[in-house]
Parts: C-alpha cells; structure tokens; sequence
C-alpha cells in the first residue's frame, strides 16, 4: 500500500508545520525537522469577532493581575455564551499572526519596526499595538501594550480613572520614578495622593484600578 506522502509535500511548501514525522514535537511556527519557519494549521476561523477579541483581552488582563478588580463596560461584566466561546477561541490561538488578526480587527497602523496598531471600540482614545516576531513566513504577535491614540494626557489628579491613563503619562504628571522592567506585563505603583497612600495598577500600561493602599 502506497504512502501519502501529500502532508510531506504541503510541509515542503510551508502550508503545515508540522507531518507527524518531524523531528522533536510540534511548536507554533518552527519545525525541527527542515529548520525552517513555517505557516502553522489551523487559521483562525472566519466566525472569529472583535467583541470576542476585546473579551479575550480582558480575561488576559484579569488573568495578569488578579489582585486588582475592574468593571468592565456591558456586556463584558456579564458575558453571553457565545461571547464567552468566540472569547475562548481566541484565546486558544497560540501566537496569533498580525496578518490574521487584521482579517477580523481591521488593518493595524504601524507603530515602527515589528509594532502593529490596532483601533478597538472598546478602548477608543488607545491603539492596542501589537510586537510581532517577523519570520520569513508571517509575524507572529509576542507582545501587546496600550498606547494614546486620542484625547489629552493627565492634567490633574481627577484624570487619574481607571481606562483613561497610560503608566508613561502617570509617571511623568505624578514624577513617580521609572519602572525598571517597562516590558512587564503588570505593574503596580505605591504613590501618595493628597497624603493619602495608594496604589495604581496597570496592565499592558493601561490603568485599570486605583485603590487606597491597605498595607501602608
């Protein structure tokens, strides 16, 4: 009996990452076997929407920071079911290509080498940009941040709401010194607020509670 050797051929031209037969196990855009970037299988899917990508985000960012506690807008404090699924399908896209979220998302500005940006309703006066890993095949997204696509920075402490404020421009209206790990996903930041201790808590630079600070 003959051996298809169609998924060989389909690896040969980078249409699949991954045979069965490769050296090592399946990653998401290497093989070991040729040594070479791939198209990895499968694409997202067509029924993929923006109000599912913004609700993945948000369980990422409920995920990063599970101390912290925010209300998002309806109806993502109480998700419908088929939300919640097309969330879930975005959230299994292990290193998702910028090409395919711009099929569903729009196509993104740049933001300078590697960054992508991409105009969500949910978030109106930020981009969220997108750092890709750029392959000879497709870039692949490896980081995400907010940053200010409209609106003014903070002018006075009573600008400092949840959704409304980036790390960068808190830092330079407060003159809080600067975070020595800016690519971390969360941040936390103790400061004193009319003499009153605080905290501020920011994920992917986007503040997302302010509270009074319980430990000082």
């Amino acid at each position: 009996m003959p051996i298809d050797d169609e998924p060989y051929r389909r690896h040969e031209r980078r249409e699949i990452y991954f045979t069965g037969g490769c050296m090592g196990g399946p990653e998401p855009w290497w093989c070991w076997s040729c040594e070479r970037f791939a198209d990895p299988e499968p694409r997202p899917p067509h029924s993929l929407t923006v109000e599912g990508y913004q609700l993945s985000v948000l369980d990422v960012m409920r995920r990063i920071a599970p101390e912290a506690h925010f209300d998002p807008p309806a109806p993502y404090d109480d998700p419908p079911a088929h939300l919640v699924e097309d969330a879930g399908r975005w959230s299994a896209l292990e290193m998702p290509k910028i090409k395919d979220l711009a099929a569903v998302l729009g196509d993104p500005v740049s933001g300078g080498s590697s960054r992508h940006r991409f105009a969500l309703p949910l978030w109106p006066d930020f981009w969220l940009e997108h750092t890709s890993l750029d392959t000879e095949v497709a870039q692949y997204v490896v980081d995400r941040r907010f940053v200010r696509r409209s609106g003014a920075p903070m002018r006075s402490a009573d600008d400092l709401r949840p959704w409304s404020v980036l790390r960068p421009e808190a830092e330079a209206f407060f003159g809080w010194e600067p975070t020595r790990m800016p690519n971390a996903y969360f941040h936390v930041v103790p400061f004193e607020l009319e003499g009153r201790p605080m905290k501020a808590y920011f994920v992917h630079d986007l503040l997302i509670q302010v509270s009074k600070d319980s430990e000082a």
